[in-house]
């Protein structure tokens, strides 16, 4: 019985195969790159070295949600959102990882050309060459394995039905959306090769530029990433979705009479989030209505919707007054809690704006 619980915790076979084929191609790189002197490859082994600890990510998450799921209720409840933003954190977390790779790996180009004359020349250009096909052959089986999504926290582990454990794949992102990375890495270590085997002793120049260009290319490639992590982490609106037509949809709902503190968030890159006061005239239309609303916030891609309903303080109130109370509500909460939350009750007894009548 312990040893079907153990095997229950591993990640899925495909993962782990991805994971020993991304630790064999990152210590083959290291190994070449330090045989060889060649500053190019040891550009790529520090790439492959941040898609590696993106996996590693990918798999702690994986681990702490089975957790999570195994202690039950209580284990729901430490995290009610679950683990996905570990993904998140460390997506983030490689690619600065590899922008400062990137800056040390330029200072170092830079020296080796300015004193190449001193410094051990770089050789085995075939064994460069072989290290740049090896390593595209590596990385096409971890996307055949992974489903393109190596180092992406749109793809999560998750149990299906049949108690099987299975890779889902969130649609916001390309399925070969590393891909580029990955090839541009690899074409620069084949030209350092190649240089090398032709010309060698351009190659004492051509190998530390192309380490160069290779660092900040991939720092190019990977800024849209790490762009999108960051965005997340900071719960800022995702693009394309605008609060403020959001907000007007929701209006347009029968029996919907105003909106406010509307927050939309991105949970990770296939979930959003929105909480939102709707204020309605009174508890039927908020009953008729709020599937409704639900529906607009879906259509919009929101998967997570909570909504808070307030209602008109007294049903006999004038036009002026009715149309007050409305705008009021577009700005303000009817409700708002009490600073210091000593009663049994926090939220304090509902305001009315007042009316000056002339």
């Amino acid at each position: 019985m312990a040893m079907k619980e153990w095997l229950q915790w591993l990640p899925p076979p495909r993962s782990l195969m991805a994971l020993l084929i991304a630790i064999t191609g990152f210590g083959g790189r290291m190994c070449a790159a330090y045989v060889t002197h060649s500053p190019t490859l040891l550009v790529d082994a520090c790439h492959s070295l941040c898609r590696l600890v993106g996996l590693v990510t990918t798999l702690l998450a994986y681990k702490y949600q089975r957790a999570d799921e195994g202690a039950g209720r209580e284990g729901r409840l430490r995290n009610t959102f679950g683990w996905t933003r570990i993904e998140v954190v460390g997506r983030l977390s490689v690619h600065v990882l590899f922008a400062s790779f990137a800056l040390a790996l330029v200072v170092n180009a830079l020296q080796l050309g300015v004193h190449s004359s001193h410094v051990t020349p770089p050789k085995f250009p075939r064994v460069i060459v072989l290290s740049a096909v090896v390593g595209l052959l590596l990385h096409a089986t971890n996307y055949m394995l992974l489903a393109g999504r190596e180092l992406s926290y749109s793809r999560r582990l998750s149990i299906a039905e049949g108690g099987d454990v299975v890779l889902k794949s969130g649609t916001a992102e390309p399925v070969l959306a590393h891909a580029p990375t990955d090839i541009a890495s690899s074409l620069f270590v084949m030209a350092a090769g190649l240089t090398l085997e032709w010309e060698p002793v351009a190659a004492r120049i051509a190998d530390p530029a192309l380490s160069a260009a290779a660092a900040i290319t991939l720092v190019i490639f990977n800024y849209p990433f790490m762009r999108s992590a960051g965005l997340v982490l900071l719960q800022t609106v995702p693009e394309g979705l605008g609060a403020g037509s959001l907000r007007e949809a929701a209006l347009r709902v029968r029996g919907v009479l105003a909106v406010h503190e509307l927050h939309v968030w991105q949970l990770h890159r296939d979930r959003i989030v929105a909480t939102a006061h709707i204020f309605y005239e009174s508890p039927e239309d908020y009953l008729s209505s709020a599937g409704l609303v639900c529906d607009v916030f879906k259509r919009h891609g929101i998967s997570l919707v909570t909504l808070q309903p307030e209602f008109i303080v007294s049903a006999d109130s004038d036009a002026e007054e009715r149309k007050m109370l409305i705008e009021f509500a577009n700005t303000a909460c009817s409700c708002p809690c009490a600073k210091d939350c000593s009663a049994p009750r926090c939220c304090q007894a509902p305001r009315r704006p007042s009316v000056t009548r002339v």
